[in-house]
């Protein structure tokens, strides 16, 4: 028998996890490093032009994600939604349709591709403060994260099907791509008739949407909501340090230990077998036993990942710093994702999360920006101490938010 907090609506609602990490659990991580390495082969520093297009099209992503709140006032979050997932699958395509390998065509349609991600997954984790109550939005939350890896691993599977005893090569990654969007196209489909049929779109409707002067107003009595400001701040600090591992820990591999695009996809595979238990464990624990103990364990987690690193070699580095990524990445966004939905009402979520979102690419631009300048002027090593001590500070903001008690959601007046 189900848990009461997992309705049908709820599990419409999970499944778009599940269709959105076919292209966010395979193309960042692996598909966009090697491409544009592939692509900006004659560069100086190749690793270092892929951060800064990871950079640019974090800041397009956080006008994308503010952009969707704001029209969320007038237009219905679920057709927003929509809208969004069909521009990912159209910007998946586009990066398909580049035969010649042009650096803009390639670094316009991932920037466009992420914006629409973003854009739509800020509206679709403001529905969650609507489906459960606050003790179990942490539930749910790691619930539709664990059940999100499953898209991954069909993508990773087909891919590596299609890349099988192939070298990375232009023309087999623009397949690559060719295939995702299909994948993508025929999820999407499925999961939006799901939450259309499970009353999404009257949902909608139903629940206030973001108005600037409601953002405005959480920001100018940010002294009464210090506690989810705080949260904000160390969630944005730990991305940081999130976002440099999921962005440079594959051309780290490829460059340092010579793995190759099926290597690399079989790693990743392994990423997502071993993030659906993981997520799924840490967010029983999370909800049921303690939320300090075992974030403070995921934190420290990160910072394994980023000393291996930093400082791993030989045979045994690929697969045990993966294996690590995959015991702590789905869980530690689920559960930030879920704080935060325990500290915010139904009718402030939108607002709440469209600062989360921005925050989030704030830190996620920082993080690719930072490396590649530290990379450069100092080293990668040097890199990726100051990337574990700005992990440090964020740790201590999200544990310190945790310690406090929960604070009221934003008064309507604000």
């Amino acid at each position: 028998m189900q848990p009461g907090w997992l309705s049908g609506r709820a599990m419409a609602w999970a499944s778009y996890d599940v269709a959105s990490s076919a292209y966010f659990g395979v193309a960042p991580a692996v598909l966009m490093p090697i491409y544009f390495r592939e692509v900006f082969a004659s560069a100086a520093n190749p690793n270092a032009a892929w951060g800064m297009v990871a950079s640019l099209a974090v800041l397009a992503s956080s006008i994308a994600a503010v952009l969707a709140a704001s029209l969320a006032r007038r237009i219905p979050r679920f057709m927003l939604m929509v809208a969004f997932s069909a521009g990912l699958v159209a910007a998946i395509a586009a990066l398909a349709l580049n035969p010649w390998g042009s650096g803009v065509q390639a670094a316009l349609g991932f920037i466009a591709a992420q914006s629409c991600y973003f854009a739509a997954m800020t509206l679709y984790e403001s529905y969650l403060p609507d489906l459960t109550q606050p003790a179990d939005r942490q539930k749910l939350s790691g619930f539709g994260w664990g059940i999100g890896y499953l898209g991954g691993i069909l993508a990773i599977v087909v891919l590596l099907l299609l890349v099988a005893a192939r070298p990375a090569s232009l023309p087999l990654l623009d397949a690559c791509f060719a295939a995702l969007a299909v994948i993508s196209a025929v999820l999407f489909a499925i999961v939006l008739t799901l939450m259309w049929r499970s009353g999404f779109g009257r949902l909608a409707g139903a629940v206030a949407a973001p108005q600037w002067r409601s953002v405005m107003g959480a920001i100018r009595h940010w002294r009464a909501y210090r506690g989810v400001f705080q949260l904000l701040l160390g969630t944005m600090l730990v991305q940081v340090a999130i976002t440099v591992v999921v962005t440079f820990t594959a051309p780290i591999l490829a460059s340092r230990s010579g793995q190759s695009l099926q290597d690399l996809l079989w790693l990743l595979l392994l990423i997502h077998v071993l993030s659906v238990p993981s997520t799924l464990v840490w967010s029983a624990l999370i909800s049921n036993w303690s939320r300090l103990v075992p974030m403070t364990a995921l934190l420290c987690l990160w910072g394994l990942v980023l000393l291996l690193l930093a400082f791993g070699g030989g045979p045994w580095m690929p697969v045990a710093t993966v294996s690590v990524i995959g015991c702590c990445v789905g869980a530690t966004s689920s559960a930030l994702r879920g704080f935060l939905a325990e500290s915010v009402g139904p009718g402030d979520a939108a607002a709440f999360f469209g600062l989360a979102t921005v925050a989030g690419r704030m830190s996620a631009a920082t993080g690719p920006l930072l490396y590649s300048a530290l990379a450069v002027a100092a080293g990668e090593r040097v890199s990726l101490i100051v990337v574990l001590a700005v992990l440090a500070c964020g740790a201590v903001l999200v544990l310190k938010h945790l310690l406090d008690r929960p604070l009221p959601s934003m008064p309507r007046s604000a």
